[in-house]
């Protein structure tokens, strides 16, 4: 019986240690999904905007501002990366 005691408080041990690890393995939408376009049209509109769409969906979509706000401003630099580069070469 011991053994048994043993095996059962091990398994829970294990179930545990992987419910409170799980919230970290969580990874958020991808930047194609609606709700990270959603999330990067607030962007757009300024970040209290974008603070208030991220508290409010945080449950549902596990959508993080600070990783908005990186990717969007990787898209801001990339839009004018590509119109500077245009700009350089209508001028040649």
């Amino acid at each position: 019986m011991k053994a048994g005691k043993a095996t059962g408080l091990t398994k829970t041990a294990l179930v545990a240690t992987v419910l409170l690890f799980a919230p970290f393995a969580f990874a958020g939408p991808s930047v194609s999904s609606p709700e990270m376009k959603t999330a990067l049209a607030k962007a757009k509109e300024g970040p209290t905007e974008l603070r208030r769409y991220v508290q409010r969906t945080r449950t549902i979509y596990g959508l993080d501002y600070f990783e908005v706000m990186s990717v969007s401003e990787a898209q801001q630099t990339a839009s004018s990366g590509d119109s500077s580069a245009n700009t350089q070469v209508a001028a040649k």
